[in-house]
Formats: structure tokens, sequence, C-alpha cells
């Protein structure tokens, strides 16, 4: 090789070095994909950002779910907190689930394979925020914040030490890290089918939990009858509602929506 050639080659192997560091920069420069409305925000992350585990999972997507789907995904979600006058709570509201639900159902229609869906939704008492993706043909919620207070594992097995762990319902598992000192919940993570049962006796279950003692006396029992029907009409008009509310954001279809009332008023 002569000593030109030598240079020659020496200067080409510098362009491109140089083209590789430039294409690397660009990349990890480049603006996360984001969308804030109102209370609500919307990122794409890479899987990378969210565990370092990634590589282990097997995501499918996008994730082929409908907006009923999503309502009855979020209606279903509950925590405990563990402090010593903590109970047990529901994560998203009804107002909160009829705003996000369109938005969380389209960007998880439209995510890519090596992406996740970030989210956070602003609350008064503190920001909810996690991530969503598809493994092995179910749904995660991975959940880092709930109403302003973080979750924290430490170090102990079983997530001792944090300030609140998720309750899963039917369908619904937590997920398991495998370590050397064996299978250990993660508390915070939610692995749940993608078609659940619908939850929508928050009101009821609430009316039932305040209703008076068994004991009642004979002068008091037509007046008390009365109180517990129009308790009743009144559960029946905030369903209704509710229902309708459903109807009208597109969450459910006329079909639905007529089956639903009828199911209601009898």
């Amino acid at each position: 090789m002569t000593h030109k050639t030598k240079i020659h080659y020496l200067s080409n192997l510098g362009i491109i070095f140089f083209l590789i560091c430039a294409t690397l920069l660009t990349s990890c420069s480049a603006p996360q994909k984001r969308l804030e409305k109102d209370r609500l925000t919307l990122i794409y992350l890479q899987k990378s950002e969210f565990t370092s585990t990634s590589n282990k999972l097997m995501m499918q997507h996008p994730i082929k779910i409908s907006n009923e789907q999503t309502v009855n995904h979020l209606l279903s979600m509950r925590y405990e907190q563990l402090s010593l006058l903590g109970n047990k709570r529901y994560i998203f509201s009804s107002n909160d689930v009829l705003e996000i639900t369109p938005l969380i159902t389209k960007a998880l229609n439209r995510m890519k394979t090596s992406k996740v869906l970030y989210y956070e939704v602003e609350n008064p008492e503190g920001k909810t925020a996690g991530t969503i993706f598809q493994n092995r043909g179910k749904i995660n919620w991975v959940f880092k914040t709930i109403k302003g207070v973080s979750f924290s594992s430490g170090n102990n097995p079983g997530n001792r030490g944090s300030p609140w762990v998720l309750l899963p319902n039917n369908g619904q598992k937590f997920s398991k890290e495998h370590s050397i000192l064996g299978n250990n919940q993660q508390q915070n993570w939610i692995v749940s089918k993608l078609d659940l049962a619908t939850k929508s006796r928050r009101g009821l279950k609430s009316r039932l939990q305040n209703k008076p003692p068994k004991q009642r006396s004979i002068a008091s029992h037509d007046r008390e009858e009365l109180n517990h029907i129009n308790s009743n009409q009144v559960e029946l008009k905030k369903r209704l509602k509710f229902l309708k509310e459903l109807h009208n954001k597109q969450l459910i279809d006329d079909s639905e929506y007529a089956q639903k009332k009828k199911e209601l008023l009898k």
C-alpha cells in the first residue's frame, strides 16, 4: 500500500467514524413523542428506558384494545395504603376514566413494538403515573406514583416499606421478579387479561357500606323503607347518567348503551 493510498484510506475511515457518531448523537437527542391534553400526558418510551430487563419481555404491539376494554381496566384498578389509617381505594375516579380513556386507547392501538406507553394524570391529590405495555398476550400496568405518592420497594422481599401496594382483581395478578432468592411479587406491577368483567358497582357498594343498622323500630319502619326507595332512585339516576356519559363520549356504541340501560331499568 502506497503512502497516498494509506492517507486516502485513513481519510475515508475518519469520515465513516464521524458519520456514525453524528448518527448516534442525533438519535439520542431526538425528541420523544409527547402528548399533553388537560390533565393527561402521554409519552412513548423505548423499552430500554422502562427496565434494564426489557429484552426478556416479548412485547406485542400495537395493543388491539377497545375503549370499553380500557374503561374496564381503569375502573378495576385499586390499591391499599399501608399507613396506620390507610384504606383500600380506587386509583382512577369515574371522571378520570371518562377523560383519559379515548387518548390512552388510541395511543395503545398505535404503539410500536420497540416502545412502551408512559402516562401521567394530574389530580388535586397529586400525580398518578405509570407504564402500559403488552407482554405474552397480557396487558401490563406498572404504577410509579399514585396520587402523588411514589412506590418504593427497597431491597426487602415482598416490597416491604412501600407506602402502598396494588390490589389485583379477577383476571389480574402481580408480576414476579425472578432472582436467586426466588420469585418476588412486584406489587406495583399488575398483569391482566385483556378482557375483564365490567366494574360498575362503586356507588352501590358505597351505599351498602353506609346502610343503617339491622335493628329497626317498628314505628320508623315505613319512614326508613321510603328512604331506602329514594336512595335506590338516586343511585339509579347516577348510574344512568354515567352510562349516558360513556355513550356521549363514544366509549360504548348504541346497541351496548340500549342493552345496559334496559338492564339498569329492570
